[in-house]
């Protein structure tokens, strides 16, 4: 067997317990002589077992996969969903300051600066005043406050496109231009 040395200790210590406990037993005959070489034999060969055991094989590790990790992917969503709730039931800060960086955000793709006090009737208006005084009050909301500040700057929808240009609407459509 290779391996490190067996440990003595392991096999003798026991095997001598065992020997003079057996010993003593049938001393005074509460075993007899052949129950207590059993004893004492069956010890000796749990301890060799024992020894030769000793040596230990390091735990296999599962192989490593490489996880392309992309901003506001999985690892985010699952970061922030336990990151909810606090122990006292309230959304935590940390969430709370992520809201409102988004309802600062998107209030700003909507041209409208909520950090600036002269819009504030603008942004009261777009988000509502109950939304606004609750972003604005730093107490820990409850889930469902949270959900209606959710509502509220989803309601705001996509930043209009600059780029995009309305068509008059006395403009013909091609379906009337390919009918004439």
């Amino acid at each position: 067997m290779t391996g490190a040395p067996w440990n003595p200790r392991r096999i003798v210590v026991p095997t001598v317990l065992v020997a003079l406990g057996a010993g003593g037993l049938a001393w005074w005959s509460v075993v007899d002589l052949w129950h207590a070489a059993a004893a004492t034999a069956l010890t000796c060969a749990v301890s060799i077992l024992w020894a030769a055991t000793e040596t230990t094989v390091a735990d296999p590790e599962w192989p490593r996969t490489a996880v392309d990790a992309r901003p506001g992917g999985r690892h985010d969503v699952s970061d922030l969903g336990w990151s909810v709730f606090g122990r006292d039931g309230l959304v935590t800060d940390r969430v709370v300051r992520r809201i409102r960086a988004l309802a600062v955000d998107r209030l700003r793709a909507h041209g409208v600066d909520a950090e600036d006090p002269a819009t504030r009737p603008e942004v009261e208006r777009l988000l509502g005043a109950t939304v606004v005084r609750q972003l604005a009050s730093g107490l820990p909301p409850r889930a469902r406050t949270v959900q209606s500040w959710l509502d509220a700057i989803e309601r705001l929808g996509p930043a209009p496109d600059p780029t995009r240009r309305t068509a008059p609407t006395d403009a013909p459509t091609d379906t009337e231009e390919h009918r004439a």
